[in-house]
């Protein structure tokens, strides 16, 4: 059913939850996990000169692909041995489609934090959008720490 399961990281401690349903989709279906972050395009770069810019783009890239390591390796360390990563740069909604539809992903499983009062149905401007657009099933995962049972 899921041969290709995608994970969106943002670097956050609450990939990790998320992470853990993507493992357990993976490991009951034999699929391939890809860990993706995605680098926003910003314009807050624009006033920096061509070797600032460099730089900062040089940090930023390398913090997502350790954003995305991290995770590829919790996932190995669960025991998924099929792990894809990459590090992206767009609009993060949808550069995450457009990575499902050139990666041939059948279900995104997506980090989001339960919310309370008038914010209770805001699921996350980036999880929104994908959820809305997206060709495929989108799996969320509360992540909300500060909620107890």
């Amino acid at each position: 059913m899921y041969d290709h399961v995608l994970v969106p990281t943002d670097g956050s401690e609450r990939m990790h939850e998320a992470l853990e349903h993507a493992a357990s989709l993976v490991q009951q279906y034999n699929a391939t996990l890809h860990a993706v972050h995605v680098v926003q395009q910003t314009g807050a770069t624009d006033a920096l000169d061509d070797g600032e810019f460099e730089t900062a783009v040089e940090r930023i890239e390398r913090a997502g692909q350790e954003a995305a390591e991290t995770i590829a390796e919790q996932a190995r360390s669960n025991g998924v041995d099929n792990v894809e990563t990459a590090v992206i740069t767009g609009i993060p909604a949808e550069a995450i489609l457009e990575y499902t539809d050139q990666h041939d992903i059948d279900v995104v499983v997506m980090a989001t934090s339960g919310r309370t009062g008038d914010a209770r149905e805001i699921v996350g401007s980036v999880t929104e959008a994908v959820i809305r657009s997206s060709p495929v099933p989108v799996f969320t995962v509360n992540t909300d720490c500060s909620s107890s049972a």
